[in-house]
């Protein structure tokens, strides 16, 4: 048996059993008990197909070339965004009905266990699985349920299609997320728009409305641009480029935004508001010194591990400050932050002229060695990381003044940097079948309980310092240390998941 693999679904066994567990006994409708059963079935069935290898027992969808060559696909990652959507509905429930949204990420789950094991035994165990979900279904109008199959064939479709259009750039695990995460934002924007929908307390005026949507709409354009680009297939040519994003963008500012205009609306979103110009200021230096910082390095063959870090570093000192002072301003800004990041890798992977091979130049220096296909995903999935807590908060109106808002700052940004550089310099003592030190976790762990007790001492942050917090800093600190799917990217929605449970 790998004991790698053998430790990593132990913790993620454990951990996500005691959030089945604790939804349990905060359960108390026909429905929510409903989804629970079908919840903790589905990750029983995932269970048995990620422990699978750990017997020599071949997994059935062969991922050889296919997906990111390691020991362990991540099976278990897509559990994730599923406990979150219900954790977040359990924590702001009005009333005893799931909307369409939900159900989706909930079929997900089934839709993966087929696609994974496509055998006639793995069918009919998730057609029994959808017996869970029978009076939810019910409860649905036409218009949801045929929303519902739609994204569902989407998913379906896309969990085949994108790693074959982009192989060795995902785990099964990681490409599940992309796209569970990317259609469920989707879905609440365009057909129930509830990240625009949150409570007065958290936004305050028509141009903080209007300034995220603009980031949303910003977002669609570049992923329908970016489909459309890969469409037609002319990766050099930088004129079919910028025409291509400039009208679909466009399109969907001009259709989308509503009938003011846009400098008014900026003038307005920073009108008196000395703390977004601080802001504003303050992420343009820390912009201006990682410029300066990648091409200072940018003549070297290779970098250190300490070096890779200090993009932690960098956005530790983005989120902090702005979770703490003006969430909805970190919040347009990181989803606008997100689709400048994935326009930059759509340059690069595309090499179109002439920022492709300049960036190409300058990105290659700092990659991991996790990202092996044609995608540079790593720097995306930072940002993405520490951002989902934030944005899944607002789409479910959960308070932003939780301490589960601040999971990828404190699992990504301070607790795997740390545990990489001091793993790097002084670690001697590794983990069973791991690269990672045993030094460097505790390293990790410390720091982490410092933060926790530095946001506490600020007076801004709930449940910080709190029984289930320290316990799920504790556990997600031995993930990063065993696990093999790209910690940017898993490490801030365990932690995530696990510190919901404060709020319930």
């Amino acid at each position: 048996m790998d004991p790698q693999q053998m430790m990593e679904t132990s913790i993620v066994t454990g951990g996500m059993g005691t959030v089945l567990f604790y939804l349990y006994t905060k359960s108390d409708t026909e429905t929510e008990v409903a989804v629970l059963g079908y919840l903790a079935c589905s990750f029983l069935m995932i269970l048995l197909h990620q422990a699978a290898p750990l017997f020599h027992v071949n997994p059935v969808k062969k991922t050889e070339g296919i997906y990111r060559s390691i020991n362990s696909q991540g099976l278990w990652s897509s559990f994730l965004i599923p406990t979150i959507c219900v954790l977040g509905n359990f924590i702001t429930k009005t009333d005893d009905k799931i909307d369409s949204s939900l159900l989706f990420v909930l079929l997900t789950l089934t839709l993966t266990l087929v696609h994974y094991n496509p055998s006639n035994a793995s069918q009919i165990a998730g057609a029994l699985l959808l017996l869970w979900l029978k009076e939810i279904f019910k409860q649905q109008g036409s218009s949801s349920i045929q929303l519902c199959v739609f994204n569902s064939i989407m998913f379906y479709s896309a969990l085949s299609k994108l790693p074959q259009k982009f192989p060795m750039s995902f785990s099964y695990g990681e490409s599940i997320i992309v796209l569970q995460s990317t259609l469920l934002i989707v879905n609440k924007f365009l057909f129930r728009t509830s990240i625009l929908q949150e409570n007065e307390e958290e936004i305050n005026s028509v141009s903080d409305h209007a300034m995220i949507k603009i980031a949303m709409l910003a977002i669609l354009g570049v992923f329908l641009a970016s489909v459309l680009l890969h469409l037609i297939r002319e990766y050099t040519s930088k004129l079919k480029f910028y025409i291509v994003y400039s009208l679909v963008i466009g399109v969907f500012l001009i259709f989308g935004l509503p009938r003011q205009n846009p400098i008014v609306i900026l003038v307005e979103y920073f009108s008196g508001n000395l703390i977004r110009f601080y802001l504003v200021t303050w992420y343009g230096l820390l912009t201006a010194i990682t410029v300066m910082y990648m091409l200072l390095h940018s003549k070297q063959t290779s970098v250190s591990t300490a070096t890779r870090k200090f993009f932690h570093v960098i956005i530790v000192a983005v989120y902090i400050p702005g979770l703490l002072l003006d969430p909805t301003f970190l919040t347009t800004a990181s989803l606008l932050a997100f689709c400048v990041m994935c326009v930059i890798e759509t340059l690069r992977h595309m090499d179109v002229q002439p920022f492709g091979r300049l960036i190409e130049e300058k990105y290659k220096l700092f990659l991991d060695k996790q990202d092996e296909g044609p995608l540079a995903l790593t720097p995306i999935y930072l940002i993405f990381g520490l951002s989902l807590p934030l944005w899944m908060s607002f789409i479910f109106r959960i308070q932003v003044s939780d301490i589960s808002v601040y999971a990828g700052v404190i699992s990504v940004g301070i607790g795997d940097a740390m545990a990489s550089v001091i793993g790097s310099k002084i670690g001697r003592v590794k983990w069973p079948g791991s690269s990672k030190t045993v030094e460097g976790s505790l390293a990790s762990l410390l720091s982490q309980i410092v933060t926790l007790y530095c946001l506490q001492y600020t007076g801004k942050v709930e449940s910080s310092w709190t029984f289930i917090t320290l316990i799920a800093v504790t556990i997600t600190t031995v993930l990063e240390a065993v696990t093999t799917q790209i910690d940017n990217l898993v490490l801030p929605l365990f932690l995530y998941t696990i510190l919901l449970l404060n709020m319930l």
